[in-house]
């Protein structure tokens, strides 16, 4: 399996007045990872950024692997912006077929609302979303990332109900333990079988607190979750989401890249 970043959090690589998607993949290059996720800081002239960022990331031998996607379903839906959501979606999956990333994390949305009466409006907004998807050839990759979509069990719930090839998981390991509340070996594990995608960030407990670290240096075991990945058949990224607040964020990154590489020999 090849190492990405999420520009959520290799974004911490760039000073804020110099913070441009194009100087974040040149740092990411940097420093040595095989690819990044893109989707967020985009400015206002986002088709000459597209073309900006598409050339680094050739000239500096990094691919962009994966993009992602802010989208808050739930909210939308109760705040009866559900057909904009799923146009804000559509357009993300343009924009991952323009870079030619096979997948696009999406998110469920929905805290604090009802999972009995909105899990099923959610699963019809992402439904919707799905003939775009076919038609780009792209896949949307379902994140456990709380509200009515925070553990494995929500997230089958979607992706079996719903049972198309063009709806996968980006299995998001820290989660399932925040806010999931579920051992991250588990959640793996129920649902390695649909993963798209894979997000990487680590965790310690500390005044009974779970505190994000670089990764390696925390609590989840990693080994035995990648290798849960490819005994399922996953081949695809792992992609670091860096959310560390401790020391310098250069030296975290590196240091979880080196780590998910250890961890991840022989997967």
């Amino acid at each position: 399996m090849k190492v990405s970043i999420s520009v959520y959090g290799a974004n911490q690589l760039v000073p804020e007045e110099r913070r441009t998607v194009a100087n974040i993949i040149a740092q990411a290059a940097a420093v040595g990872f095989d690819g990044i996720d893109l989707g967020y800081f985009w400015g206002e002239d986002r088709q000459a950024e597209f073309q900006q960022a598409r050339k680094i990331a050739d000239d500096c031998g990094i691919q962009i692997a994966n993009y992602i996607c802010g989208n808050n379903f739930g909210t939308a839906l109760a705040e009866g912006r559900g057909e904009k959501e799923i146009a804000n979606v559509k357009q993300a999956i343009e924009e991952a077929a323009f870079f030619g990333c096979p997948a696009l994390r999406i998110f469920a949305g929905g805290n604090n609302l009802s999972w009995e009466e909105y899990s099923p409006r959610i699963a019809d907004a992402i439904a919707a979303c799905l003939p775009h998807a076919e038609q780009h050839r792209v896949v949307l990759a379902l994140e456990d990332h709380g509200g009515l979509c925070r553990d494995s069990a929500q997230m089958l719930y979607y992706l079996q109900k719903i049972n198309s090839p063009f709806l996968k998981a980006n299995i998001d390991i820290g989660n399932f333990w925040r806010p999931g509340n579920e051992l991250p070996e588990d959640g793996v594990r129920a649902t390695a079988p649909y993963a798209a995608m894979v997000h990487v960030k680590d965790y310690l407990i500390v005044n009974n607190t779970l505190v994000a670290v670089p990764t390696g240096e925390g609590l989840i075991d990693f080994p035995t979750c990648f290798r849960t990945l490819s005994r399922a058949g996953y081949t695809g990224w792992l992609s670091l989401e860096y959310e560390c607040k401790i020391g310098d964020p250069r030296q975290g990154i590196t240091t979880s890249l080196v780590n998910i590489r250890r961890a991840s020999v022989g997967c």
